[in-house]
């Protein structure tokens, strides 16, 4: 049991709460209302804190430095991962593959079981001994009555009487100077080589060979290997091998040469030695050197590697399967016709030869069928044996949580934030780690209710390898599958910090004080609302739309409305509404500042719409400066509020000087920062407070100056809601503030950095910031998943939000995957019937009703069917 007291962190207000081991546990709650405080801020940076640690200093300067959590005593806290929308950089190195780990493994399969092909001359290229060249010959030419002739190229002096006298004194007589045309014998023991011969030797079209032993190929194995053994030492680890090429003609001879080197003897190229290093971008060893693992150079592909980000040598390194060649992978046949059909020594290689890069830009659905159909020796099967396991396993989980679209070579910042968690839980999820505490913030984000509970199965496996699972959801799948929910409330920020419920969901919906069980009830008796607004002011149509997985599709949407864009993951929803849409309007429109969008024919244009814009989940800002009173100019009417009193009056200080961005007003010894970074040597850098601001970022004469009894530091400190009751009478504030208000965000705070808030929040703060520019004409506006991280009360007063903006005459279209928004549409647009290539179509549009009708239709099938889950 997991023991917390008197927890404060944050919001919450010195909560006391026991949770179990070894069950799925799911927080829920307002937005804000201390959730991720107690997840990440409490329960896995313990967990963190306490495992960090028990390293050594050297290795702690090293990892990231967590704070005690404020609280009395937090007891039975396991090791701690989590997976959060911060769980990893979003560096131009980091993809599918090297977050899932699945690279990795690759490395390793490759490095065990991989063949090296020369990529001039396709020839294998491998390590010989006189075992595995006596192997070779007896394979190739299974006609033993062939004659062998085994030789080595040594080195020519000058001076071709001392070559002679060497050679001849280490007992090696014969030879032969192998030519393009004619081969010529020479003996060192009667008469020698001819000056001639010698220096045709000596020429590149020529080589000149000294014999170790003339035999035939079904002669003793001893015999045989005991001169392969000499040849290889007296050729500085190369032999030479003439053998027969018809038992009939015996003047005819085919050169083989072998190395017991990495190298290929016939273009003079060494590899190195195959080891899992040599196989990722990351490295140096097998990064490419004109990229440096980038995989492009100055913004286009990088001629080196083609893009794939390794070096030539690592490229030639391919896994080669058996029979093989006629199956075919998702409409497209795996075979390397670069490989197929070379022959070497008369030895046809297998069809199927790929590398490592190839592996990496399948999708992973196609991936996990090569793998399926991919036939090995059984020895080599042996040694691949865990790295094929761990890779087959991630796939699993990528496909099952609704990734199989994505390719293991995909860079990690084009995920979207619900992509990107589930590819970090599939590093969780393989590591085969039990007794831990896993704590996931909102998998589900991005999510169509099909993939929902396919995500469900793979986090309760994860329970069920003796783990405890932690969740911060709002999604009514992992409420009511829950083992032990616990609601924070009641409200958000100031008015949350409190454990309203915790216990099972059948509890939770018989509590009139739990919030989101009165929702869950709601849901589950739920009726599709029959009151929808007519279409009457036309549609914009878009006609011919092909980019990326879109077939073709023509699609109308409908204006004065709420037009919703539905489908299941990667079913083509972004493709079509913010990559064809929306750069078809700015064109239209004039605005030339948008990079063109994805190929269409057509754009059918209403002269209703004046203006276009996007409210996405893109970061707004990087800098912890800006906050979302600067972002909505609200901060310049504070600023001017506070220059307007009577003491700022008297001592002259102007609406600028109650900025902690400019100086004259700001804390000069932290530059308005009110922190300062010290350099600890050998440990982390900490931030401390700053010790002349105390934090407060301005100077003690700006912070003399109040208003209503607080000053410029206090008020920025309060939330949307206090402030917006705080600046009664103030008109024009409070305007600004209720826009706030309205989309949700009352519980953030009005100086929090701006680079802190969640993509759902910054999609929010971009509305709000819109919602103070309405009246300007009829726009359309496109918003991407905007229930992302609320509660259901949150979605109603979001609801709430997009109604008044149609009412006073403008235009959603809302890509979302949320239920509670789809019943509330208009217009529905749903897109499918799958992801990736099995998307791309409309499948259904219309009303909701129209919609939960629709057999085709997965959103329908959950429209039709209300919630109901086995809670027993």
């Amino acid at each position: 049991m997991i023991e917390l007291r008197r927890v404060s962190v944050h919001n919450l207000k010195g909560i006391d709460l026991d949770l179990p081991y070894k069950k799925l546990i799911v927080l829920c709650g307002r937005s804000g209302s201390g959730k991720s405080s107690l997840a990440i801020d409490t329960l896995y940076a313990e967990g963190q804190r306490r495992y960090i640690e028990t390293f050594s200093a050297s290795v702690r300067q090293f990892l990231e430095r967590l704070e005690k959590p404020d609280a009395e005593r937090i007891d039975g806290v396991p090791p701690a991962a989590a997976v959060t929308a911060g769980s990893f950089r979003n560096a131009r190195r980091s993809t599918v593959g090297t977050v899932t780990e699945i690279n990795e493994y690759l490395g390793l399969l490759f490095a065990k079981i991989g063949h090296v092909f020369c990529p001039c001359c396709s020839r294998e290229v491998r390590i010989e001994t006189p075992q595995s060249i006596l192997e070779f010959l007896q394979t190739t030419f299974s006609d033993g009555n062939r004659q062998l002739q085994i030789a080595f190229t040594p080195p020519l002096d000058r001076d071709r009487e001392t070559f002679e006298v060497t050679w001849k004194e280490r007992g090696f007589v014969r030879g032969i100077v192998c030519g393009i045309v004619s081969e010529t014998p020479f003996r060192l023991d009667e008469g020698g080589i001819s000056p001639e011969l010698y220096q045709q030797g000596q020429k590149k079209e020529q080589e000149l060979l000294l014999l170790v032993d003339r035999l035939m190929l079904n002669a003793e194995e001893e015999r045989i290997t005991d001169s392969l053994e000499t040849a290889l030492e007296q050729g500085e680890g190369i032999c030479v091998v003439l053998i027969q090429r018809n038992k009939n003609d015996r003047e005819s001879f085919e050169r083989l040469v072998f190395s017991r080197y990495f190298s290929c003897a016939f273009c003079n190229i060494d590899f190195p030695v195959l080891e899992p290093k040599l196989f990722s971008f990351n490295n140096s060893q097998g990064a490419c050197p004109v990229c440096e693992g980038l995989g492009f150079v100055k913004g286009v592909p990088c001629s080196g590697c083609g893009g794939t980000r390794l070096r030539p040598e690592t490229l030639a390194v391919k896994i080669v399967g058996k029979n093989i060649a006629d199956k075919n992978i998702a409409g497209q046949n795996i075979t390397d016709k670069s490989i197929a059909d070379k022959s070497i020594a008369g030895n046809t290689f297998p069809n199927t030869a790929v590398n490592i890069a190839t592996l990496s830009d399948m999708k992973i659905t196609d991936l996990i069928l090569f793998f399926e159909v991919l036939e090995l020796s059984d020895q080599e099967r042996q040694l691949g044996k865990i790295p094929l396991e761990q890779i087959q396993l991630r796939l699993r989980f990528l496909q099952q949580v609704g990734l199989g679209y994505l390719s293991l070579s995909r860079p990690i910042p084009t995920l979207s934030g619900g992509e990107q968690r589930r590819t970090a839980l599939t590093a969780a999820l393989g590591s085969s780690l039990v007794d831990m505490l896993y704590v996931l913030d909102e998998p589900s984000i991005g999510l169509h209710p099909a993939d929902t509970e396919k995500l469900l199965q793979s986090i309760r496996q994860l329970c069920n390898q003796g783990n405890t699972i932690i969740l911060v959801e709002h999604e009514e799948v992992f409420l009511w599958a829950a083992d032990h929910l616990v609601e924070i409330g009641p409200g958000a920020g100031e008015s949350g910090g409190h454990v309203v419920f915790q216990g099972t969901v059948q509890e939770m919906i018989h509590d009139p004080k739990s919030l989101t069980g009165t929702y869950l009830t709601k849901i589950r008796n739920n009726n599709i609302s029959s009151k929808r607004r007519i279409p009457e002011y036309g549609v914009i149509e878009i006609i011919g739309c092909r980019g990326h997985n879109l077939k073709n599709l023509t699609a109308a949407f409908p204006l004065g409305m709420l037009c919703v864009v539905s489908g299941v993951s990667g079913a083509g929803k972004s493709s079509l509404v913010q990559k064809t849409l929306y750069p078809a309007l700015c064109r239209y429109l004039g605005n030339k500042n948008i990079p063109n969008g994805l190929p269409f024919d057509q754009l059918i244009m209403n002269d209703l719409i004046s203006n276009t814009v996007l409210a996405d989940q893109t970061p707004i800002g990087h800098s912890p400066r800006s906050n979302p009173v600067t972002y909505l100019k609200i901060f310049d009417d504070i600023r001017n509020i506070f220059a307007a009193t009577a003491d700022a009056r008297t001592k002259n200080l102007t609406a600028s000087q109650f900025s902690f961005n400019i100086a004259g007003g700001r804390c000069e010894h932290c530059k308005g920062d009110g922190s300062m970074v010290i350099d600890m040597q050998f440990l982390p850098d900490m931030l401390v407070r700053c010790p002349q601001c105390q934090g407060k970022r301005y100077r003690s004469e700006i912070l003399d100056v109040l208003y209503r009894g607080k000053n410029i530091a206090e008020v920025l400190d309060m939330t949307v809601r206090e402030a917006f009751a705080f600046f009664r009478g103030q008109s024009k504030t409070q305007h600004k503030l209720k826009r706030l208000l309205d989309v949700g965000l009352d519980y953030i705070r009005l100086g929090q950095p701006i680079n802190t808030l969640s993509g759902g929040e910054s999609q929010r703060l971009k509305l709000a910031a819109y919602l103070l520019q309405t009246g300007k004409g009829h726009s359309l506006i496109l918003m991407d998943e905007p229930t992302t991280g609320l509660h259901f009360v949150d979605i109603v007063q979001l609801l709430d939000c997009f109604n008044a903006l149609i009412e006073t005459g403008h235009s959603l279209v809302v890509v979302e995957h949320n239920l509670q928004v789809i019943r509330a549409a208009d217009h529905i647009i749903d897109l499918g019937p799958g992801a990736a290539d099995l998307g791309g179509e409309i499948v259904a549009q219309g009303t909701p009703e129209e919609i939960a009708t629709s057999e085709r239709s997965l959103t329908g099938m959950f429209l039709r069917n209300p919630v109901s889950y086995n809670c027993n």
